[in-house]
């Protein structure tokens, strides 16, 4: 083959090559249309699973308010429910008292207590109390030690009555603090119970 020939044919073989490629522009044009549509699809993507995460934090956060709301008025109904209670208990053993007074034909002064106060499965009276009841009672009665907090607790009452703070009761007795302050404070209740 002569040297022009083998030129020529080279020369074909680029230019057919050439117009077999696609243009660059048109090819940069397709790619970034493509690279935009792609680039606004993930956009959307992420803003609608943002979204999505913003509900989900704020039915999340309701329904932590409302196991709140619901667990602050559990709590409510049960300081009401023991302070309830525990006037029941103060209560409780005047009213056997006041039948027996009644009873007897002595006047007393007239008494409300509620009946939702007193439930009737926790107090029981008898109308009418057998004899041999009455002896048992009495016995009963001796044989049970006293239950007062200052007999109980006198070590722990005798510190608080010559000054010492609670943190040093409890330091002392060895009990947490918030038990030292619920005997003191059980202490002054029997006190002004019984003034």
């Amino acid at each position: 083959m002569s040297p022009w020939l083998s030129v020529v044919l080279f020369g074909v073989a680029v230019f057919g090559f050439s117009w077999l490629m696609p243009k660059r522009g048109q090819g940069e044009d397709r790619a970034g249309i493509v690279g935009e549509a792609a680039y606004d699809r993930l956009l959307e993507d992420l803003e609608m699973e943002n979204r999505e995460l913003v509900d989900a934090v704020a039915k999340f956060k309701d329904e932590q308010d409302e196991t709140v709301r619901r667990l602050g008025n559990r709590i409510v109904e049960m300081e009401r429910q023991m302070k309830l209670w525990t006037d029941q208990q103060f209560s409780a053993p005047a009213v056997p008292s006041l039948q027996t007074a009644s009873s007897a034909g002595s006047p007393a002064a007239p008494v409300t207590v509620e009946a939702s106060a007193i439930p009737a499965a926790s107090v029981e009276v008898p109308e009418a109390p057998a004899p041999a009841a009455e002896e048992q009672a009495g016995v009963e009665e001796t044989d049970v030690p006293s239950t007062s907090i200052r007999v109980r607790y006198a070590e722990l009452i005798a510190m608080h009555d010559k000054g010492r703070s609670v943190e040093q009761i409890a330091k002392a007795a060895g009990m947490n603090k918030g038990e030292v302050q619920l005997i003191l404070q059980l202490a002054r209740r029997e006190e002004e119970q019984l003034a």
